[in-house]
């Protein structure tokens, strides 16, 4: 057997054995942490780790990756620079290899793997200190139109976010998310361009952890126009309608003469056909047509102005309506139509023209409103301008109008007058006016300056005149111009310059208790004028019954008495029941008594003469204002009673109504007899009081009367 196999294998078995007794030996001498962690921003000198050593053991450093970063001091090994984490690379941690050696050892080398420690030593920070983001108008609430994050140094850092918005049109996704995302709808038209903050920090929102670092950055938003309205033709009123928004336009207006065809672009009113893109953001460019399709047109549009011309003339005197389009040349589908409406007037040979090629008017800055201009400083009489047309015959026109071009501070009424439209400083304001024809529209111009001047108002406000506006060549037309007032100011009115037709005007001031008192005199003046009246009918009455009642019975009782012969032969009657009544003591029984004695006593003397009998019937007393009796029907009643006999009307009643008139008798009589009979009037009793004086006047009267013929007798 051969032993030499076995003992090389012994011999190797024996090398290995010394080997690892020598290595553990060495390891014994020194030892360290296989990895150690350092924070960034360290000191200088800083302790890393402390190597474990046998006394009598030395160290050494015998390199390092990156080299520069560590020393030994004895068996200490420390960082002789300020480490960064930034800088550091997790994947490749620092090494440090260190030899221990000693005498009658075998050295060892140790591997110190240093890593450095992360520290918030740095603020986040953006890229850029602005951003600019378009975002469409109208985009839908929580859209996302944007994202902006910052960074930080400090990779173990998480970062939070804070965007500030001035009305909360925008806002972030989450707090931890800088995702940028539409909070409130927006309009182009009332917002172009919003201005917000971004904040990023490395603290939770809302904790209660100081805030360490943080960083900010500005965002421009613009607002873009998008195509979501068709044209508008101007002008144009424009009209919300919850998220949308439209304009109307009236149409236009405008005159062409019959047979006649108009050279260039037609003048229409309010303006021009003209249209602009309802996104004013984007004004699109806009075309122009006609609706209406016509083989042989009489009227043509420019498809890039919309100016209308003619083709040839309009034979019909009917009014032309015209229905124009217009809409966007890169998007046919955004369009809009309004009617253009062509008046036919016949043409004349003379436009109307003002009478005056300027006029100049004076006003005080504080006239107020609707005061009317005047000629001169030093008159109240106001400024009228005036125009005249050839084609008519005495120069009136009555269908032309005022107008003043380009101008707000003053206006014309229809009639020429000039008024303030609103306050107006001093100085002189310089206005061009015109007057047309409304018929064709054929007008002329003239200028106007009003100074405007401090102090006292020079007029007065008006605000209604009704007067004819046009002055003729041949004939002189007196017009009557009414002006109602209306002003803050007190004041009386006063008339103006017969030449102004009677416009009124305030002048001159009066207190409140100056009008009252004259209103009072007034209502007294008006008591006692009512007062004088009535009295003054109560006495005519009176005297119209009495005088109404006298002459009655005069014809009466000359109608029985036989004309004018005197009262025939006869028998005298009386009633004895009504000679003692109630109203003895009055003049007509009295009057009554006094005949009937006087006419018995006539009969005991003989029947009188013809010519020399007297009327038994009193004569009334009158006064001045009393109508004299018709003496002229007493005649009448005189000579028919020669012809005819009278039959009256007889009683033995007597009535006290008022106004009734009868003769009563003592005894039934006839009628057919020739007996006289004698009248006694009754004339009423007095009405009021103040008839009192004048019955016992007439009494007084009739006691002389009475007393006189006594004698005769």
């Amino acid at each position: 057997m051969d032993l030499r196999p076995r003992e090389s294998s012994a011999v190797f078995f024996l090398l290995v054995i010394f080997t690892l007794s020598k290595f553990s030996e060495a390891q014994s001498i020194c030892s360290a942490t296989f990895a150690s962690v350092i924070k960034e921003n360290n000191a200088i000198n800083a302790v890393v780790t402390t190597i474990s050593a046998e006394d009598g053991v030395t160290a050494r450093i015998t390199s390092q990756v990156p080299e520069g970063l560590f020393s030994l001091d004895g068996y200490n090994l420390i960082a002789v620079t300020v480490l960064d984490y930034e800088t550091f690379d997790e994947e490749k941690p620092h090494e440090v290899h260190v030899e221990c050696t000693k005498v009658g050892s075998f050295s060892t080398t140790l591997t110190l793997r240093i890593i450095v420690d992360d520290v918030n030593d740095n603020p986040p920070a953006f890229a850029k200190s602005q951003y600019t983001l378009n975002v469409d108008e109208l985009t839908k609430l929580e859209t996302s139109v944007g994202l902006i994050t910052a960074t930080d140094p400090d990779k173990s850092d998480v970062l939070y976010y804070r965007l500030d918005s001035p009305e909360g049109e925008f806002g972030l996704l989450a707090d931890f998310n800088a995702s940028i995302v539409v909070k409130k709808l927006l309009d182009y038209d009332k917002v172009k361009k919003i201005t917000m903050t971004l904040y990023a920090q490395d603290t939770q929102i809302g904790s209660t952890a100081e805030v360490s670092h943080t960083a900010s950055t500005t965002i421009e938003v613009n607002i873009v126009d998008i195509d979501n309205r068709p044209p508008w033709f101007q002008p144009c009123t424009e009209i919300e309608f919850a998220t949308s928004k439209v304009c109307l336009n009236s149409g236009y207006e405008g005159t062409v003469k019959l047979n006649e065809q108009e050279t260039g672009p037609l003048s229409l009113k309010p303006g021009p056909v003209m249209a602009i893109d309802g996104d004013k953001g984007r004004n699109d460019a806009i075309g122009y047509t006609f609706l209406e399709k016509t083989e042989d047109p009489t009227f043509q549009i420019n498809i890039d102005t919309g100016s209308i011309t003619m083709l040839k003339p309009v034979g019909n005197a009917e009014p032309i309506v015209l229905t124009v389009m217009a809409y966007q040349k890169e998007n046919a589908d955004q369009l809009a139509t309004t009617t253009v409406i062509l008046k036919v007037v016949i043409s004349s040979n003379h436009p109307p023209k003002f009478v005056n090629p300027s006029y100049e008017g004076f006003i005080s800055e504080d006239a107020g409103v609707d005061s009317l201009v005047l000629e001169s400083k030093t008159s109240n009489r106001p400024l009228r301008v005036q125009a005249t047309d050839e084609d008519f015959t005495n120069g009136y026109n009555p269908d032309i109008k005022f107008e003043v071009v380009d101008g707000t501070d003053f206006s014309i009424t229809p009639e020429g007058f000039i008024l303030m439209a609103k306050t107006v400083s001093p100085g002189t304001v310089n206005l061009q006016m015109r007057v047309f024809d409304t018929n064709n529209d054929e007008s002329s111009t003239a200028s106007l300056a009003v100074e405007v001047t401090p102090g006292v108002p020079t007029t007065t406000p008006v605000t209604t005149i009704m007067t004819s506006s046009i002055i003729t060549t041949d004939q002189t037309t007196n017009t009557q111009l009414t002006a109602s007032t209306s002003t803050s100011r007190p004041g009386a009115l006063t008339t103006l310059p017969p030449s102004t037709g009677g416009l009124q005007g305030r002048a001159g001031e009066y207190s409140a208790g100056e009008m009252a008192a004259v209103g009072a005199s007034l209502a007294v003046l008006l008591v006692l004028c009512l007062i004088g009246i009535g009295v003054m009918a109560r006495r005519i009455k009176g005297h119209n019954a009495d005088w109404k009642k006298l002459s009655e019975a005069s014809i009466f009782r000359s109608s029985l008495g036989g004309g004018s012969g005197g009262p025939k032969e006869g028998m005298q009657y009386s009633n004895d029941g009504f000679q003692h009544d109630e109203d003895s003591g009055s003049v007509n029984s009295k009057l009554a008594a006094h005949l009937e004695n006087k006419l018995e006593s006539g009969m005991r003397r003989g029947p009188p003469q013809e010519n020399t009998t007297r009327s038994a019937a009193p004569v009334p007393h009158t006064s001045s204002t009393s109508p004299p009796p018709d003496t002229s029907s007493l005649a009448d009643s005189e000579t028919i009673d020669g012809e005819k006999e009278v039959k009256p009307i007889l009683t033995k009643e007597r009535r006290a109504e008022e106004g009734y008139k009868a003769v009563w008798f003592k005894t039934d009589i006839d009628p057919n007899t020739k007996e006289d009979v004698v009248i006694i009037p009754d004339t009423g009793e007095a009405d009021g009081d103040q008839e009192e004086d004048e019955d016992s006047e007439d009494e007084d009267n009739l006691r002389t009367d009475m007393d006189s013929e006594d004698e005769e007798i």
